[in-house]
């Protein structure tokens, strides 16, 4: 091989591996190598890449980048979002000290939500630069002044509302969920980081019963499906439907499974059946045209817990209740589908039915589901990931090729 022929193909390479550092997603890496000119040379091969084989590549790079980071003693690793579309940046910052009232946490693992996504393609904002991560457990070394409650040693979670801001109205009246300014991790600093500060008010401990990996999807999705159930104020004998069988849907079967309920999964995809049925559905219902009147041939149900982001066939399920039944919506729309709920007033009125919004609400919901999680009787499914894999999580995520949480692992070594 000939001097230039040797100089052209480090100048690929070199390009290459600052093309899959860079990148958020496969698709990122042949868009910088096809607008570099001076590789024109590659291109056809660019061309051909294999999405997976550049995943890996991905993955390969963020390791050895880490491997090459000196982390002092009193120093750890942060991966900090800094802009919407710009992949997250490996930091290396100062451990996080505990005020009064806090709590510092070693993080051992942290879910990557679908707010994460929504996130990171600037659909939803947060203060930058700022560590992710709203579903972290660990266990808690440092405790800042007044910390009475928990101890050195406490295996926890953090939710994603730690604490109102004490002043305000809902405040006053111990709601702090819908005060408008409360403290969430988007102030201190999320769990992707090895360490994390929480107040001590939004900390709950875990069952000893109950892994770290499995406890962190719970603290975010797990709680909000549980608080959803809660809302539709179940009644004994009632159906419940679970719409979309994903992140959330899968947990919300395995909840009023455990509960007592004759459960239907609704999904569009056939593929589903048979782990809607392992997760705990009596019945699984792949809709063909429109979910609410295939709901109302076998039988129809009591309680829909919405989950799909769907929002066509959520408002098209509400035909499918019974009278007196109860819609609950969990879920934000995404993609070029319908962005509001649709309701025929005469459906409506005729029988009676309701609507209910639900987010992560009483802390009893979340420690009821804590129980149960630890007794074996919901069991989220996982993908679990390296820390240094963050961005094949979120590629993976994104593509809705996650069954059915992704949870980062750090190594507590």
């Amino acid at each position: 091989m000939s001097d230039t022929d040797l100089g052209a193909l480090a100048r690929y390479q070199a390009a290459l591996l600052a093309a899959l550092a860079d990148a958020h997603d496969p698709s990122d890496v042949a868009r910088a190598l096809l607008a570099r000119k001076e590789l024109a040379a590659q291109h056809d091969y660019v061309r051909g890449f294999e999405p997976r084989a550049v995943e890996i590549g991905m993955t390969l790079v963020h390791q050895w980048g880490e491997r090459s980071v000196t982390v002092k003693k009193g120093q750890m690793r942060a991966p900090t979002f800094v802009a919407p579309h710009v992949p997250l940046e490996q930091r290396v910052v100062a451990m996080p000290t505990p005020g009064p009232g806090e709590v510092r946490i070693r993080v051992h693992a942290s879910g990557i939500c679908g707010t994460d996504l929504h996130m990171w393609r600037g659909e939803f904002a947060v203060p930058t630069p700022v560590v992710p991560g709203h579903e972290p457990v660990g266990v808690i070394d440092a405790l800042g002044a007044g910390v009475i409650t928990l101890q050195k040693g406490d295996r926890v979670g953090v939710s994603w509302v730690q604490a109102g801001c004490g002043r305000c109205a809902q405040c006053a009246a111990q709601r702090p969920r819908y005060c408008a300014t409360p403290r969430t991790w988007a102030r201190t600093g999320g769990g992707h980081a090895q360490w994390m500060l929480a107040d001590a008010r939004g900390v709950t401990r875990l069952p000893d019963a109950l892994s770290f990996e499995h406890a962190a999807p719970l603290f975010c999705a797990g709680y909000t499906v549980m608080s959803g159930y809660r809302r539709a104020q179940p009644r004994p004998g009632d159906r419940v439907a679970v719409l979309g069988v994903g992140g959330l849907g899968h947990l919300a079967l395995q909840i009023a499974r455990a509960l007592g309920h004759e459960v239907i999964a609704i999904t569009s995809s056939e593929s589903k059946r048979r782990e809607a049925l392992a997760l705990g559905a009596h019945e699984v219902l792949a809709v063909r045209e429109h979910a609410g009147r295939e709901l109302a041939a076998i039988g129809g149900a009591d309680i829909v817990l919405g989950t799909s982001s769907d929002l066509a066939q959520t408002s098209q399920v509400l035909t499918g209740l019974r009278p007196e039944g109860r819609l609950v919506t969990m879920a934000l729309p995404t993609g070029e589908g319908a962005r509001e709920l649709s309701v025929e007033p005469r459906v409506m009125l005729a029988r009676q039915l309701s609507i209910v919004g639900a987010m992560q609400s009483e802390r009893a919901d979340l420690v009821e589901l804590l129980a149960l999680a630890a007794a074996g009787r919901v069991v989220p499914q996982l993908e679990l990931f390296p820390i240094g894999q963050i961005g094949r999580a979120m590629s993976r995520l994104a593509e809705r090729r996650v069954r059915y949480r992704a949870v980062l692992v750090h190594d507590v070594r």
